[in-house]
């Protein structure tokens, strides 16, 4: 009882919490920022993800058929559902101008309730 108090105080009653819906956030290098900004604005816009971040460029080391490249990528996070890994992963396939885009998903170990609220309200069911 104390617990279902608790929850309608922070507007959770009736919404998954940490217990059954996982945060991840969802990690994939651009090469550009217009492509990450393009790629964030579409996933946030159809609600694969409530947020994103765009990070500074940075220097990438990878094999590639064969041999060793280097790339100047601009990272980006989105944050969302792992219930959604597998739409969001699908649809960054599409947008994105790489071959073989590195979309990883990563659990969120621990999130405020507020912000597990929030998100899972600005993402699609």
């Amino acid at each position: 009882m104390v617990r279902e108090q608790a929850l309608a105080e922070q507007g959770l009653r009736g919404r998954p919490t940490t217990e059954d819906e996982t945060i991840i956030e969802v990690r994939v290098n651009c090469p550009d920022e217009a492509t990450a900004s393009a790629i964030a604005g579409r996933i946030v816009g159809e609600r694969l993800a409530a947020a994103a971040n765009i990070h500074p460029p940075i220097s990438s080391r990878y094999r590639w058929r064969g041999g060793i490249e280097r790339a100047r990528e601009v990272p980006l996070v989105l944050k969302t559902r792992r219930s959604l890994f597998e739409a969001i992963a699908a649809r960054i396939t599409e947008l994105h101008p790489y071959e073989t885009p590195g979309v990883l998903g990563v659990e969120v170990a621990l999130a405020n309730r507020a912000y597990l609220a929030w998100l899972i309200d600005e993402t699609a069911d």
